[in-house]
């Protein structure tokens, strides 16, 4: 009988803080799908998250009940979703300045793509803000029935089995309507609880879970992306009906790649009709006009397969072909009108690249690069794009390990902005000598081949020696501490800042009219929650360049996070009382520790003493900021008001994560030292 009281009394903080972070994972990975804005933006969404969830804490026993407005907000964020997915996905609204770059955007003029980009923000920032209050103010009511301390433990378990499950449905690569279904069935169990389910929230429910089902499309939510295949049609020069060449891959809803029949058989049949494909074979084709019959490759963004065709059709001995995305890899295998991973010279590795460079000890006499570039960004915290530290100097050193002597390194690459051509063409030159870089045009992109071409190879391939252009000499190169391909040089882009003004401009008057409460902050727990998420982003991006940025590698990082966390709150709770001040100093130490600390040390190590090491010491810091945390909460002696303000304060931190892009990932280090000085002077000042 004890336990089952003890099991009642916990279950209902346990499940709606399961419920929220569940959530907020689907809300930000269906958004990031559906509306292509904000693949490029997915920090955007997880701050609007916060904010809503810290506005739920700071309305806690002030009179106001807001759970009635879960469903109608649900539904009416749906309708916005599909509504815009559908019509707006395939052209972006953004105002490039020029310093940054991003595929597929709309034709516009500057000012015009600025209102379309600050609007669709702001609609969607504040519907998601929103939506997340009732979350927040349930978790906030469930987490005052209990101490302090011990509800917090609860809430980071509940946490933490919410990112799990969530990562399986990911791995399990279902749709949002399952994710959705699975939200809407545990909110609605969580407020029938509580008496606060209704018909009309039964309703709206079933309405907005059959708008997603019917209307979200035949797409295939891989556990990274939204994709949808179909067939690739070309007109003939004839005007004679369109001759199908193979399949076409849209990512977000835009092209990413095709899987094309480039055999020569195939060509010839079609080459007067289809005369372009021709140059785009060769392109694919080149770098075995360089490389001697039966060499070891390995293909780096293997995709659905035109570079593992192009390997067998050049006679290479063995093709290791690495493909972080499960799901691109499968389509490849069904749909390749040359089927070249059924071929048993191919070796298929599910992986990401930098983590294959990190793993493999195999020697290659090429290895290529296949027009890596995910169009995206994956992390929710960060700007780092999948395949980021895939185009860092250092990766490029790594491909010089994994050669033979007289290996080559290809690199093909589909820009508009010559800039990242001439940084490409510059890494290559510094890592393999400026004399041993060249270079090829054609309609597919630009190739790099770096490696011993002799001047048979240079006709043969039509290759031309690559010259860096002296106007670039300013141009910044890519590094795994400052990994920003799509950026021109060190600045944050205008776009972004823009928003995040605005967005808290709004925020203010806002909040400041129909929830005034939440927008009295206490200081302190404000700070702590900004250089929390500041350090939190470090954690998962340096593991993402030990592991590569793969879906499991986040969800172990996020974990790791939270069991540090869990581990700080069980020895305040264990300890009559923590000393702040000395906390304060080992976290500081710890932080700067850490930012003279070279990764690489960690590189050689075994797997698994790799994985632990790495989390452990990544996450150290995290230990200490929740000794002070919990601590700090406990003499509060309330949940409500700390944790409004520790969720608000993640606005900032999301912010001040942006100084990266100028500084360089390493300077969160630095800048979350600066923040947790603030938060241990505001606490003295309060005594």
């Amino acid at each position: 009988m004890k336990r089952e009281g003890a099991i009642s009394r916990w279950y209902p903080l346990f499940a709606i803080s399961f419920l929220s972070l569940f959530f907020e994972l689907a809300i930000i990975r269906w958004v990031s799908g559906e509306v292509r804005l904000f693949s490029y933006f997915k920090n955007l969404p997880l701050l609007a998250a916060f904010l809503g969830l810290a506005i739920g804490f700071g309305v806690v026993g002030k009179g106001r009940d807001t759970r009635s407005s879960f469903a109608p907000l649900l539904l009416i964020l749906a309708l916005v979703v599909i509504g815009v997915g559908r019509f707006s996905s395939d052209k972006l609204a953004y105002p490039a300045s020029g310093d940054d770059f991003i595929w597929f955007m709309a034709p516009v003029s500057y000012w015009l793509s600025l209102g379309l980009f600050l609007g669709v923000v702001l609609v969607f920032f504040f519907l998601i803000m929103l939506l997340f209050i009732p979350l927040g103010q349930a978790t906030g009511e469930e987490m005052a029935r209990h101490e302090p301390v011990p509800a917090y433990i609860v809430n980071i378990l509940a946490s933490l089995l919410g990112v799990w499950a969530f990562s399986l449905v990911s791995y399990l690569e279902t749709p949002p309507a399952l994710w959705l279904a699975i939200a809407m069935i545990g909110c609605g169990a969580y407020f029938a609880h509580r008496r606060a389910f209704s018909r009309v929230m039964l309703l709206l429910f079933v309405a907005a879970f059959g708008l997603v089902a019917l209307l979200g499309g035949r797409a295939v939510w891989s556990p990274y992306q939204r994709l949808s295949v179909s067939e690739l049609l070309l007109e003939q020069e004839s005007g004679d009906e369109p001759v199908q060449v193979g399949y076409e891959l849209d990512v977000q809803q835009v092209f990413y790649m095709n899987a094309i029949d480039l055999s020569q058989d195939f060509i010839s049949t079609v080459d007067e009709e289809l005369p372009g494909l021709a140059d785009i074979a060769f392109s694919y084709d080149l770098p075995y006009r360089v490389l001697p019959q039966g060499s070891r490759v390995l293909i780096v963004g293997s995709g659905m397969g035109n570079d593992v065709a192009a390997a067998l059709r050049g006679g290479a001995a063995s093709v290791d072909a690495v493909e972080i995305d499960p799901v691109i890899l499968d389509f490849g295998k069904q749909l390749h009108p040359e089927r070249p991973y059924q071929d048993a010279k191919v070796n298929a590795v599910v992986n990401d690249a930098r983590a294959y460079f990190n793993e493999s000890h195999e020697e290659y006499d090429a290895i290529i690069f296949g027009f890596l570039d995910s169009h995206t960004r994956l992390s929710g915290m960060s700007t780092v794009r999948l395949d980021s530290f895939v185009y860092t100097i250092e990766s490029f050193e790594q491909v010089r390990q994994h050669l033979a002597d007289d290996g080559y390194a290809v690199v093909s690459f589909a820009t508009s902005a010559p800039w990242i051509e001439e940084r490409i063409g510059r890494m290559l030159g510094t890592v393999f000598g400026a004399d041993n870089v060249y270079a090829h045009w054609g309609i597919a992109g630009t190739t790099f081949v770096a490696g011993p071409v002799t001047s048979e190879h240079l006709s043969a391939a039509q290759l031309t020696p690559w010259q860096p252009d002296p106007g670039e000499n300013d141009l910044p190169i890519t590094t795994d501490d400052w990994p920003y391909l799509y950026l021109r040089d060190r600045i944050i882009p205008p776009a972004y800042w823009q928003a995040l003004v605005l967005v808290a401009l709004v925020f203010l008057l806002i909040t400041r009219r129909s929830f005034p409460d939440a927008v009295r902050p206490d200081w302190h727990f404000w700070l702590l929650g900004a250089a929390f998420l500041l350090i939190e982003f470090k954690s998962i991006t340096e593991l993402a360049l030990l592991f590569g940025t793969t879906w499991l590698v986040n969800a172990l990082a996020i974990s790791g996070v939270l069991i540090m966390v869990l581990a700080a709150n069980l020895l305040v709770l264990r300890s009559s009382r923590i000393n702040l001040r000395w906390a304060y100093v080992l976290l500081l130490v710890c932080l700067l520790g850490l930012f003279f600390f070279p990764l690489e040390l960690l590189v050689g190590l075994p797997i698994a003493i790799r994985t632990v090491g790495s989390v452990l010491l990544l996450s150290l810091p995290l230990f200490f900021s929740g000794l002070i945390f919990s601590e700090s909460l406990r003499r509060a002696g309330e949940t409500a008001r700390p944790l409004a303000s520790n969720l608000s304060g993640t606005m900032a931190g999301g912010m001040l994560e942006y100084g990266s892009l100028m500084w360089g990932i390493k300077s969160l280090y630095l800048i979350a030292i600066v923040v947790y000085v603030g938060a241990f002077v505001s606490s003295r000042i309060k005594k």
